[in-house]
């Protein structure tokens, strides 16, 4: 068993993106859009209790990972971000950084803040410059130990969201 695990990371590390890659294995780099990457939609409104989980999974980086479950405003806006962007571009070989599940979808939704892009249910949406920044924001608040105006779930009540 520890021999299959061995070769499964070997593998994983081995067609891990090291930019350029691409779907169809040709070069490429990832450009972010200037705008227009969110589709039309009306305002929806959210309970704050909206529960949003977020897995950090730095590959390579044992033990530097971390999963935070929240609710309240972050959450919301967390959610409403991710839910409404436009999904239709084609995934490439690049491996998440963070991994979010939201209550308003069965799949999560990969982050790479690296490449500028967030995937899910097999589309990519690249990110502007100012998405990246506000998600880098958002991240290195969720990932603090204080968890301050998100009112984080304590550790004895989070529910594992990820499988």
């Amino acid at each position: 068993m520890k021999r299959l695990t061995l070769l499964l990371c070997l593998l994983l590390t081995l067609t891990a993106c090291t930019s350029p890659c691409q779907a169809d294995g040709s070069d490429h780099s990832h450009h972010p859009p200037t705008a227009g990457n969110v589709v039309e939609h009306e305002p929806e409104g959210y309970c704050g209790n909206t529960i949003t989980t977020v897995r950090y999974d730095p590959m390579g980086k044992a033990g530097e990972g971390w999963e935070r479950s929240f609710w309240g405003g972050t959450s919301v806006e967390l959610t409403d971000f991710l839910r409404w962007l436009d999904y239709s571009g084609d995934v490439c070989r690049c491996i998440p950084e963070y991994y979010i599940k939201t209550e308003f979808s069965n799949s999560e939704y990969g982050i790479n803040l690296s490449e500028s892009y967030v995937r899910f249910d097999g589309k990519q949406c690249q990110l502007t410059d100012e998405q990246v920044r506000w998600l880098q924001t958002m991240m290195k608040e969720i990932s603090s130990d204080s968890m301050n105006d998100l009112c984080a779930l304590p550790t004895a009540e989070q529910r594992p969201v990820f499988k």
